[in-house]
C-alpha cells in the first residue's frame, strides 16, 4: 500500500509539472489527499488530545491544514467543544470531502470551514483574531513563482502571530520536513518578545503570545 501511493503522489506530480509547462501561470496545490497516518504524522491527533485533555471550549483557532480526514473539525464537532476553526488546505480533494461531509451533517459546518487558498496569498484584513493557531506545515510548500504571493515564510508567522489573541496560543509541529526553517524564524519572534515557548505537548511545541501590550514611552 505504501508502495502504491508513494506511485500515486509521483504520477499527480509528473502530470501538474507537465501542465505548468504548457501554462506557467497555473497555480501550484497539492493534488492528493492526505490520509490519517498518526504513526507518520502525529501532529492533528495530538491537537485534538490536546484541546480534549485541558477541555478548550467555544475558541477561535485557524489550523493549517485540513487534511483529507478532517480529525480536527470531526472531533471537536463529536465532542461538542464548540470551538469555531477556520482550516486551511491547498488540496481540492481535502477541500471536497469536507463539502461533500458537511452536505451529509450540516452540523460539522457550524462550527469547522475549510478555506481552499494558498497560505501565502493571505492578507491581514481578511483575517480575524485567533485564541490558537496552528502552523504544523509552514515551510513545507510554497510557490515563488507564484501570481497570489503576498507573503514569504517569516511574513506568514508574522502575520499570524499579529493575529493571536493576548495570551494566544501558537503551534508549531517539529516533525515537520520544513521544520528546520521555522525554527529561526520562531526564535526570532522569541527574541522580539512576541511569543515565548509555553510547553511541549506530545509532538507539538506550544507558544504563547504576551498576556498583556508591550509598554510604549511617549517619545516613540
Amino acid at each position: 500500500m505504501r508502495r502504491l501511493w508513494r506511485a500515486y503522489v509521483r504520477a499527480g506530480a509528473m502530470k501538474e509539472d507537465a501542465l505548468r509547462r504548457f501554462m506557467p501561470s497555473r497555480m501550484r496545490f497539492v493534488h492528493y489527499s492526505w490520509p490519517l497516518r498518526p504513526t507518520v504524522c502525529p501532529c492533528d491527533v495530538d491537537f485534538c488530545a490536546y484541546l480534549l485533555e485541558r477541555n478548550v471550549r467555544q475558541a477561535s483557532i485557524f489550523h493549517f491544514g485540513s487534511g483529507g480526514h478532517h480529525i480536527v473539525g470531526l472531533r471537536n464537532h463529536d465532542a461538542g467543544l464548540q470551538n469555531d476553526i477556520l482550516a486551511l488546505t491547498l488540496a481540492p480533494p481535502e477541500h471536497s470531502s469536507y463539502v461533500a461531509r458537511v452536505i451529509r451533517d450540516p452540523g460539522l459546518g457550524k462550527h469547522y470551514k475549510v478555506l481552499f487558498a494558498d497560505i501565502y496569498s493571505l492578507g491581514a484584513a481578511t483575517l480575524p483574531a485567533f485564541d490558537i493557531v496552528t502552523l504544523f506545515h509552514l515551510c513545507e510548500f510554497a510557490d515563488d513563482r507564484s501570481a497570489g504571493r503576498r507573503l514569504n515564510d517569516a511574513q506568514v508567522l508574522a502575520l499570524f502571530t499579529s493575529k493571536l489573541v493576548a495570551g494566544g496560543l501558537l503551534m508549531l509541529y517539529p516533525g515537520s520536513y520544513g521544520f528546520s526553517r521555522v525554527t529561526p524564524l520562531a526564535a526570532q519572534l522569541v527574541s522580539d518578545g512576541r511569543i515565548s515557548l509555553l510547553e511541549k505537548y506530545r509532538s507539538l511545541l506550544v507558544y504563547q503570545a504576551p498576556r498583556h501590550p508591550p509598554l510604549h514611552s511617549d517619545s516613540e
